[in-house]
Protein backbone atom coordinates (compact mmCIF):
# COMPACT_ATOMS: atom_id res chain seq x y z
CA UNK A 1 0.00 0.00 0.00
CA UNK A 2 0.95 4.03 -0.85
CA UNK A 3 0.09 6.79 0.68
CA UNK A 4 -0.42 10.02 -0.95
CA UNK A 5 2.69 11.68 -2.43
CA UNK A 6 4.24 14.03 0.26
CA UNK A 7 6.12 17.46 -0.48
CA UNK A 8 8.49 18.63 1.56
CA UNK A 9 10.73 22.23 0.13
CA UNK A 10 11.97 20.55 -3.12
CA UNK A 11 11.34 16.71 -2.00
CA UNK A 12 8.80 14.93 -4.00
CA UNK A 13 7.94 11.55 -2.76
CA UNK A 14 5.72 8.89 -1.89
CA UNK A 15 5.38 7.22 1.07
CA UNK A 16 4.10 3.52 2.20
CA UNK A 17 3.96 0.45 4.06
CA UNK A 18 4.37 -3.08 3.30
CA UNK A 19 3.46 -6.30 5.33
CA UNK A 20 5.18 -8.62 6.19
CA UNK A 21 4.70 -12.10 8.58
CA UNK A 22 6.48 -9.91 10.97
CA UNK A 23 4.81 -6.61 10.77
CA UNK A 24 5.61 -3.96 8.03
CA UNK A 25 7.94 -2.01 6.32
CA UNK A 26 7.77 1.73 5.90
CA UNK A 27 8.96 3.07 2.74
CA UNK A 28 9.81 5.99 0.61
CA UNK A 29 9.73 5.85 -3.33
CA UNK A 30 11.46 9.08 -4.74
CA UNK A 31 9.79 8.36 -8.54
CA UNK A 32 13.35 9.59 -10.13
CA UNK A 33 13.48 11.77 -13.36
CA UNK A 34 10.39 9.49 -15.44
CA UNK A 35 8.46 6.09 -15.14
CA UNK A 36 11.34 4.37 -17.45
CA UNK A 37 13.99 5.61 -14.55
CA UNK A 38 15.69 2.09 -13.19
CA UNK A 39 15.21 1.65 -9.65
CA UNK A 40 17.83 2.16 -6.76
CA UNK A 41 17.13 0.27 -3.82
CA UNK A 42 19.19 1.85 -0.47
CA UNK A 43 19.58 -0.23 2.86
CA UNK A 44 20.78 1.83 5.77
CA UNK A 45 23.01 0.51 8.95
CA UNK A 46 21.30 -1.24 12.45
CA UNK A 47 19.89 1.49 14.25
CA UNK A 48 19.20 3.92 11.88
CA UNK A 49 16.40 5.00 9.17
CA UNK A 50 16.49 5.09 5.63
CA UNK A 51 16.09 9.16 5.49
CA UNK A 52 18.76 9.20 8.35
CA UNK A 53 21.72 7.15 6.08
CA UNK A 54 20.51 8.05 2.93
CA UNK A 55 18.89 11.75 3.26
CA UNK A 56 21.38 14.17 2.06
CA UNK A 57 22.49 11.86 -0.92
CA UNK A 58 17.86 11.40 -2.09
CA UNK A 59 17.53 14.50 -4.44
CA UNK A 60 21.20 14.10 -5.88
CA UNK A 61 20.31 10.51 -6.66
CA UNK A 62 16.26 10.85 -7.48
CA UNK A 63 17.52 12.83 -10.77
CA UNK A 64 18.79 9.46 -12.43
CA UNK A 65 17.24 6.53 -10.75
CA UNK A 66 13.75 5.57 -8.77
CA UNK A 67 14.61 5.34 -5.13
CA UNK A 68 13.36 2.98 -2.97
CA UNK A 69 13.98 3.71 0.92
CA UNK A 70 12.68 1.39 3.16
CA UNK A 71 13.56 1.81 6.79
CA UNK A 72 14.86 -1.92 7.91
CA UNK A 73 12.61 -4.24 10.07
CA UNK A 74 12.50 -2.90 13.52
CA UNK A 75 13.53 0.02 12.50
CA UNK A 76 12.46 3.91 12.26
CA UNK A 77 8.81 3.43 10.98
CA UNK A 78 9.20 -0.16 10.05
CA UNK A 79 6.99 -1.81 13.15
CA UNK A 80 7.55 -5.90 14.14
CA UNK A 81 10.97 -7.61 13.10
CA UNK A 82 12.17 -11.17 12.81
CA UNK A 83 13.46 -12.62 15.96
CA UNK A 84 17.13 -11.87 16.80
CA UNK A 85 16.69 -9.46 14.10
CA UNK A 86 17.40 -12.10 11.97
CA UNK A 87 19.18 -10.80 8.64
CA UNK A 88 18.07 -13.60 6.24
CA UNK A 89 14.37 -13.23 7.23
CA UNK A 90 14.89 -9.51 6.59
CA UNK A 91 16.51 -10.37 3.80
CA UNK A 92 13.43 -12.19 2.42
CA UNK A 93 11.39 -9.87 3.55
CA UNK A 94 13.55 -6.53 1.27
CA UNK A 95 13.17 -9.31 -1.34
CA UNK A 96 9.43 -9.18 -1.67
CA UNK A 97 9.17 -5.15 -0.97
CA UNK A 98 11.39 -4.93 -4.00
CA UNK A 99 9.58 -7.40 -6.59
CA UNK A 100 6.28 -5.70 -5.11
CA UNK A 101 7.73 -2.49 -5.82
CA UNK A 102 9.15 -3.66 -9.17
CA UNK A 103 12.90 -2.92 -7.97
CA UNK A 104 13.87 -6.54 -7.84
CA UNK A 105 15.89 -6.06 -11.02
CA UNK A 106 17.03 -2.76 -10.53
CA UNK A 107 20.33 -1.60 -8.47
CA UNK A 108 20.80 -2.16 -4.87
CA UNK A 109 23.09 -0.44 -2.48
CA UNK A 110 23.57 -0.96 1.80
CA UNK A 111 25.65 0.33 3.90
CA UNK A 112 27.13 -1.77 7.17
CA UNK A 113 24.45 -4.21 7.74
CA UNK A 114 22.34 -2.90 5.40
CA UNK A 115 25.05 -4.50 2.89
CA UNK A 116 24.95 -7.33 5.04
CA UNK A 117 21.21 -7.85 3.62
CA UNK A 118 22.07 -6.63 0.52
CA UNK A 119 24.66 -9.70 0.42
CA UNK A 120 22.24 -11.96 1.60
CA UNK A 121 19.63 -10.94 -1.28
CA UNK A 122 22.01 -11.80 -3.49
CA UNK A 123 23.02 -15.33 -2.14
CA UNK A 124 19.64 -15.96 -1.54
CA UNK A 125 18.31 -15.49 -5.25
CA UNK A 126 15.58 -13.09 -4.22
CA UNK A 127 16.39 -10.73 -6.66
CA UNK A 128 18.17 -10.41 -10.60
CA UNK A 129 20.09 -7.10 -9.50
CA UNK A 130 21.87 -5.20 -12.08
CA UNK A 131 24.72 -3.81 -9.39
CA UNK A 132 25.44 -4.19 -6.07
CA UNK A 133 26.90 -1.26 -4.05
CA UNK A 134 28.26 -2.31 -0.23
CA UNK A 135 29.61 0.45 2.10
CA UNK A 136 31.39 -0.03 5.89
CA UNK A 137 30.05 -4.05 5.31
CA UNK A 138 31.44 -7.22 5.94
CA UNK A 139 30.89 -10.86 4.23
CA UNK A 140 30.53 -12.51 7.67
CA UNK A 141 30.52 -11.58 11.47
CA UNK A 142 31.70 -14.86 12.19
CA UNK A 143 35.55 -14.29 13.41
CA UNK A 144 36.41 -17.61 12.37
CA UNK A 145 35.50 -16.51 9.01
CA UNK A 146 37.19 -13.46 8.71
CA UNK A 147 40.11 -13.41 11.09
CA UNK A 148 38.26 -10.12 12.44
CA UNK A 149 38.31 -10.20 16.59
CA UNK A 150 37.53 -6.39 16.40
CA UNK A 151 34.54 -5.99 19.08
CA UNK A 152 31.45 -5.35 17.23
CA UNK A 153 29.82 -3.17 20.08
CA UNK A 154 28.36 0.67 20.15
CA UNK A 155 30.47 1.54 22.43
CA UNK A 156 33.66 1.53 20.20
CA UNK A 157 31.65 3.51 17.28
CA UNK A 158 34.15 6.68 16.60
CA UNK A 159 30.61 9.55 16.86
CA UNK A 160 29.93 12.57 18.90
CA UNK A 161 29.29 11.21 22.55
CA UNK A 162 25.52 12.12 22.16
CA UNK A 163 25.09 9.68 19.06
CA UNK A 164 23.20 7.25 20.98
CA UNK A 165 20.34 10.00 22.28
CA UNK A 166 20.11 10.88 18.83
CA UNK A 167 19.66 7.86 17.65
CA UNK A 168 17.21 6.45 20.04
CA UNK A 169 14.71 9.54 18.71
CA UNK A 170 14.54 7.57 15.28
CA UNK A 171 12.75 4.73 17.26
CA UNK A 172 11.14 5.61 20.38
CA UNK A 173 8.35 7.82 18.76
CA UNK A 174 7.16 5.09 16.97
CA UNK A 175 6.93 2.72 19.69
CA UNK A 176 7.70 3.63 23.13
CA UNK A 177 10.22 4.78 25.58
CA UNK A 178 13.05 2.42 25.62
CA UNK A 179 12.57 0.49 22.74
CA UNK A 180 16.19 1.86 21.47
CA UNK A 181 17.65 0.96 24.55
CA UNK A 182 15.56 -2.50 25.21
CA UNK A 183 15.80 -4.00 22.08
CA UNK A 184 18.12 -1.97 19.42
CA UNK A 185 21.14 -2.13 21.37
CA UNK A 186 20.90 -5.46 22.60
CA UNK A 187 19.82 -6.51 18.83
CA UNK A 188 23.09 -4.72 17.69
CA UNK A 189 25.70 -6.42 20.70
CA UNK A 190 24.08 -9.81 19.71
CA UNK A 191 24.82 -9.19 15.39
CA UNK A 192 28.04 -10.97 16.09
CA UNK A 193 26.86 -13.68 18.77
CA UNK A 194 24.02 -14.51 16.67
CA UNK A 195 25.96 -14.26 13.32
CA UNK A 196 23.80 -12.14 11.33
CA UNK A 197 25.79 -12.73 7.85
CA UNK A 198 28.61 -15.96 7.51
CA UNK A 199 29.36 -15.81 4.29
CA UNK A 200 32.95 -17.57 3.28
CA UNK A 201 34.59 -16.01 0.39
CA UNK A 202 33.97 -18.78 -1.93
CA UNK A 203 30.32 -17.58 -1.70
CA UNK A 204 31.12 -14.47 -3.19
CA UNK A 205 33.31 -15.76 -5.77
CA UNK A 206 30.23 -17.16 -7.75
CA UNK A 207 28.66 -13.66 -7.95
CA UNK A 208 28.33 -12.44 -11.98
CA UNK A 209 26.88 -9.02 -10.79
CA UNK A 210 28.89 -5.94 -10.64
CA UNK A 211 30.02 -4.86 -7.39
CA UNK A 212 30.83 -1.88 -5.96
CA UNK A 213 32.66 -1.64 -2.48
CA UNK A 214 33.14 1.43 -0.66
CA UNK A 215 35.52 1.50 2.97
CA UNK A 216 37.20 2.94 5.37
CA UNK A 217 40.58 2.47 6.06
CA UNK A 218 40.23 3.24 9.32
CA UNK A 219 36.82 1.43 10.24
CA UNK A 220 36.63 0.11 13.62
CA UNK A 221 34.52 -2.46 12.49
CA UNK A 222 35.81 -4.40 9.78
CA UNK A 223 39.50 -3.77 9.21
CA UNK A 224 40.72 -3.22 5.52
CA UNK A 225 41.34 -6.47 5.02
CA UNK A 226 37.50 -7.98 5.09
CA UNK A 227 36.96 -5.81 1.91
CA UNK A 228 40.47 -5.94 0.05
CA UNK A 229 39.70 -10.02 0.11
CA UNK A 230 35.96 -9.80 -0.87
CA UNK A 231 36.95 -7.67 -4.07
CA UNK A 232 39.71 -9.73 -4.75
CA UNK A 233 37.33 -12.55 -4.85
CA UNK A 234 34.36 -11.04 -6.31
CA UNK A 235 34.87 -12.22 -10.18
CA UNK A 236 33.55 -8.37 -11.05
CA UNK A 237 34.19 -5.88 -8.44
CA UNK A 238 35.84 -2.08 -7.77
CA UNK A 239 37.45 -1.07 -4.40
CA UNK A 240 37.16 2.27 -3.16
CA UNK A 241 39.24 2.39 0.33
CA UNK A 242 38.65 6.08 1.82
CA UNK A 243 41.69 7.28 3.54
CA UNK A 244 41.55 8.87 7.15
CA UNK A 245 38.02 7.42 7.39
CA UNK A 246 36.67 4.77 9.90
CA UNK A 247 32.96 3.36 10.22
CA UNK A 248 29.50 4.34 8.66
CA UNK A 249 30.53 6.54 5.83
CA UNK A 250 27.17 7.00 4.73
CA UNK A 251 27.35 9.49 7.35
CA UNK A 252 30.81 11.28 7.44
CA UNK A 253 31.03 11.56 4.03
CA UNK A 254 27.86 11.41 2.07
CA UNK A 255 28.65 13.92 -0.66
CA UNK A 256 32.01 11.31 -1.77
CA UNK A 257 29.64 7.98 -1.36
CA UNK A 258 26.62 10.13 -3.67
CA UNK A 259 29.69 10.71 -5.88
CA UNK A 260 31.30 7.42 -5.98
CA UNK A 261 27.74 5.31 -6.40
CA UNK A 262 26.52 7.49 -9.28
CA UNK A 263 30.12 7.29 -11.08
CA UNK A 264 30.09 3.72 -11.00
CA UNK A 265 26.25 2.86 -11.59
CA UNK A 266 26.77 5.30 -15.04
CA UNK A 267 29.57 3.14 -16.21
CA UNK A 268 27.84 0.39 -15.34
CA UNK A 269 24.76 1.06 -17.20
CA UNK A 270 27.00 1.49 -20.17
Amino acid sequence: MTDPATHVGEEHYSEGHFKTETGHIHYEMWPGPGPEAPSLTLLHNFMSSGRRAWGPMLPGLSERYRLIVPDLPGHGRSIGAPADFDHPTIARQIGALMAELGADTGHLAGTSSGGMVAQLVVHQDLADLRTLTLISTTHSTNPKTTDNFAALSPENFQASPRWMEATARLHDPYRYPGYYDQVLLPGFRDLRRKLAIDLPLSALAGWRLPVCIIHGEEDEFFPPQIPERMAWTLPDAELHMVPEQSHSLAFRRPALIERLLLDFLARREG
